[in-house]
């Protein structure tokens, strides 16, 4: 143990001489996610208010004077349009734009569903909230229109409407958030991926590049002592970095001037022990992982390119999971990465974390890191490595 942790502290010590890679990676832990967080809090605020302040173009307004005066009461702004209001709809300068057919009064006369259109370009996502406020609206009065068809005629609304559907949302207001705070948990995840990545790199193709592994090899410390200092200090730097990753969370969702948008997103103190709970796994794996990657490559160049495919899987599998939109299976936090991803996001919904779950999340990591050192160390212990082979 003594030869690993002085293995350990060299590579630390070797670490804070490069004080700009130092720099770098831990300004960009701390800023990165809580800018990308208020850019998402002001875009969510931003779609609100557009809502709250409709602004509705009206092609033929004097036709459904009755439809204008619902939609004013409900605080929509209605406009006069311009005459090339489709090349502006394409153009992203008009969200949504209602036209009211000339035959419309005739139709209501008559006692026929009268038809107006909405024009939009379902495409711009800035415009979906004025789109679904519309079409909400007209919905709204179509219902409040055919119940008053049904009273002058002597017919219960009632008649009409089979099912009386009420809705029971059981979700609990932190719990409606913690989908928009998937980046929260997403983020996090990843900073355990490429927090210790430098380092990892540099303490294995880097000395090997600069020919300065084959002193270390010469020491009495065995190429599994070695591997092990290296892994420590590389998972000592990594946990550094997810935490002041998610320090930056914490002080953003706690004390930053962030928008209202009418949700509750709640990451404290407990909140931030819990996630480096879950983390703790791949803080210790990735690293590991790395040297092993890292090791096979002649270069640091070489190493690169065999790490950017762990960053692909690590980064495509958390997507995967959030786009598939199924029910995760009980065995997935046994898995790395995919059992991290479904604990963090237990945490954000303020889920009760299982205690045989959260060692279950633990067992695999764990031989994985045994299994990686062990590889490391067979390499080392081979001459054709300080060969450059």
């Amino acid at each position: 143990m003594t030869r690993v942790l002085t293995v350990a502290a060299k590579e630390i010590a070797d670490a804070l001489r490069d004080r700009r890679t130092l720099t770098v990676t831990l300004l960009s832990a701390a800023l990165a996610g809580p800018i990308f967080l208020m850019l998402i809090f002001n875009l969510i605020a931003s779609q609100q208010e557009r809502t709250r302040e409709l602004k509705l173009p009206v092609v033929n307004a004097a036709a459904a004077p009755a439809l204008i005066a619902f939609l004013e009461r409900q605080q929509v702004k209605v406009e006069p349009v311009p005459a090339d209001y489709e090349a502006k709809i394409r153009a992203g300068d008009i969200d949504v734009v209602l036209v009211i057919d000339d035959q419309f009064a005739a139709d209501v006369a008559a006692g026929k569903s009268a038809v107006v259109r909405l024009v939009y370009d379902r495409s711009r996502d800035r415009a979906q909230a004025a789109i679904g406020e519309v079409e909400a609206l007209l919905r709204a009065y179509n219902r409040q229109w055919s119940q008053q068809r049904l009273i002058l005629r002597g017919v219960a609304p009632d008649v009409g409407n089979a099912l009386d559907v009420q809705a029971v949302n059981l979700a609990t207001p932190r719990q409606s958030g913690a989908l928009v705070l998937f980046l929260v948990a997403y983020y996090g995840l990843f900073a355990a991926v490429i927090g210790g990545m430098a380092l990892a790199l540099d303490a294995t193709a880097g000395e090997r590049e600069r020919q300065s592994l084959e002193p270390l090899l010469m020491t009495p410390a065995t190429p599994l002592e070695l591997a092990a200092g290296k892994w420590l200090a590389v998972s000592a730097f990594n946990g550094l970095v997810v935490a002041v990753t998610l320090l930056g969370f914490y002080l953003t969702l706690g004390f930053a001037p962030l928008p209202s948008v009418g949700i509750p997103f709640l990451f404290g103190a407990r909140d931030f022990a819990r996630f480096l709970v879950v983390l703790l796994p791949l803080i210790m794996l990735m690293p590991a992982i790395m040297l092993w990657l890292g090791s096979r490559a002649r270069t640091i160049k070489e190493a690169q390119a065999n790490i950017s495919l762990l960053l692909f899987v690590v980064g495509l599998l958390p997507a995967v999971q959030l786009f598939l939109q199924r029910k995760e299976p009980e065995w997935i936090v046994a898995a790395p990465v995919s059992g991290q991803y479904t604990l963090l996001n237990r945490v954000l919904r303020g889920d009760v974390l299982a205690l045989s779950d959260v060692a279950l999340s633990y067992a695999i990591p764990a031989t994985l890191i045994a299994l990686a050192l062990v590889a490391v160390a067979r390499l080392w212990s081979r001459e054709s490595i300080l060969a450059g082979k």
